[in-house]
């Protein structure tokens, strides 16, 4: 009402239905007022199950990136430890049955002694009369007969073996999809891929030989098969055509040109 004239303007009855319609009106507002700002703003990715397409996509390549990075931290580990054992001059015959070898037993009841007429006999030179007073030279030095390698694959060596700059292999230009094929039969420690994606595949041959080949391309190897001189393992990616080439003797490398005839 006015002050001076004491006249009545407005007026307003309370009553407990008119107070429930207001309270369950301004609910209702409030209610869908917040339905609304959680829809349409981007308040909704606070909501778990409520995010983004593009936030749910991250979240996905972001995993794939993840379990990539664990693969290649595995296919290193597993290519440390099998060259460290190398490293170290640990025997690999027992590794499978494809390098048993069997000592040969000397038969105690075979053997004989040398008679004063069988030394004779071997001082003497066959159709001269003359008798050979030079003694005999026996070599006691234990010597490495390594079998002939197979080429692994053709093309132009364009990096050449250099360890004084930590480059222990060779690398070479290869043909449109040449055929990579194994040096001489083994064993096959690991394969794996590098962070470029290359396969890299180590393989145990006998008189501790331990051969490395890295290339983009296609493999049919698997870690734990036994391989034959000659073998093919893959080819090479045309997008691709360079192979990385390492050879390993009693754990050092060595430069494969001198083994293999590129």
């Amino acid at each position: 009402m006015n002050k001076n004239t004491y006249e009545e303007k407005f007026s307003l009855e309370l009553s407990l239905s008119k107070v429930f319609v207001l309270v369950t009106i301004s609910t209702i507002i409030l209610i869908i007022f917040t339905i609304i700002m959680i829809t349409i703003t981007p308040l909704r990715e606070y909501i778990p199950g409520y995010g983004s397409s593009k936030q749910g996509q991250k979240i996905v390549q972001m995993q794939m990136q993840m379990d990539s990075l664990q693969k290649s931290i595995s296919a290193y580990e597993l290519y440390r430890e099998n060259l460290q054992n190398v490293f170290i001059d640990e025997d690999f015959s027992q590794d499978t049955l494809a390098f048993e070898t069997k000592e040969v037993v000397k038969n105690k009841a075979l053997t004989f002694a040398y008679t004063k007429e069988d030394s004779m006999l071997l001082n003497m030179e066959v159709g001269s009369p003359m008798v050979s007073n030079d003694p005999f030279m026996v070599s006691k030095k234990r010597t490495h007969n390594y079998s002939l390698l197979y080429v692994p694959f053709r093309g132009e060596i364009v990096s050449k073996y250099n360890p004084i700059e930590n480059h222990y292999g060779i690398v070479c230009n290869c043909d449109i999809t040449v055929d990579v094929n194994a040096i001489s039969s083994g064993n096959v420690l690991f394969v794996s891929k590098d962070i470029n994606f290359h396969h890299v595949i180590g393989i145990q041959h006998p008189d501790n030989m331990v051969s490395i080949y890295t290339f983009k391309g296609s493999n049919l190897l698997e870690q734990g098969d036994i391989v034959k001189a000659g073998q093919y393992m893959g080819s090479v990616s045309n997008l691709s055509p360079k192979v990385y080439f390492e050879l390993w003797i009693n754990g050092k490398a060595v430069n494969p040109e001198s083994y293999i005839a590129f």
